[in-house]
């Protein structure tokens, strides 16, 4: 890790939390795609072609959302993760701020029909990952709803009001990130916040497609190196 130390410009201090912090749990780590989006939040691309992020911008883009969250009132603030990953997080975050969260799977006109079970007027929607959280990105644009999202180095912003740049893919990024989301909330809604980050890390399995992801590239790197396959 010690070669990525310079994704940092600026110092430290600067920091909601220690740039280890950051850096061990790779919220800086994208993808190799990247959106012409997205671009102006990347540092550099690594020689494995994986992007990195600033970690400067991603600390004050978290500063800016947690700012905006802290001026809403909970009760009104709907946080949705189709990715596994976040489910835990958000339900975490909901439990320390009073946000809602929504852990199951996004059903089609939570926020457009008022006549389903889980219909939802929230003046803010707050998404994990922007293409997997697609739909409810779609009915809170038609429904005029201001949307904060996590965004990979993958995503396209369109109908996306507030950005925070980072590895969305990881549970231990999505979990810092809501984490510090909830602590910056909690302080400035005046409550205490006693919660370690580890509290918000999701104990889920990786899901069938990832682990089939990773099986196919492990055999392409074995298949470029020459080895015989087991």
């Amino acid at each position: 890790m010690a070669d990525e130390q310079d994704v940092m410009v600026g110092v430290e201090e600067e920091l909601l939390v220690p740039l280890d912090d950051y850096l061990s749990n790779g919220i800086h780590v994208g993808l190799k795609y990247r959106t012409s989006d997205m671009r102006p939040f990347i540092y550099k691309i690594r020689p494995d072609k994986l992007c990195v992020f600033d970690v400067k911008k991603i600390n004050d883009r978290i500063k800016v959302a947690a700012a905006f969250l802290s001026r809403i009132d909970p009760k009104e603030i709907l946080l949705v993760s189709n990715r596994v990953y976040g489910r835990k997080s958000i339900r975490k975050y909901a439990q320390y701020t009073g946000a809602k969260a929504f852990t199951d799977r996004f059903v089609s006109g939570t926020l457009t029909n008022p006549n389903i079970e889980t219909y939802s007027e929230p003046k803010l929607l707050v998404v994990t990952d922007p293409n997997a959280d697609q739909q409810a990105i779609k009915e809170a644009a038609i429904m005029g709803i201001p949307i904060l999202a996590i965004c990979d180095t993958n995503t396209r912003l369109k109908n996306i009001d507030i950005v925070i740049p980072s590895n969305n893919k990881g549970k231990n990024s999505i979990a810092l990130i809501y984490w510090i989301l909830a602590r910056e909330v909690c302080k400035a809604q005046g409550k205490e916040f006693p919660a370690p980050m580890e509290e918000f890390i999701s104990l889920a399995e990786p899901q069938p497609y990832l682990l089939e992801m990773a099986e196919r590239q492990r055999l392409k790197r074995m298949k470029r190196r020459g080895k015989p396959r087991r």
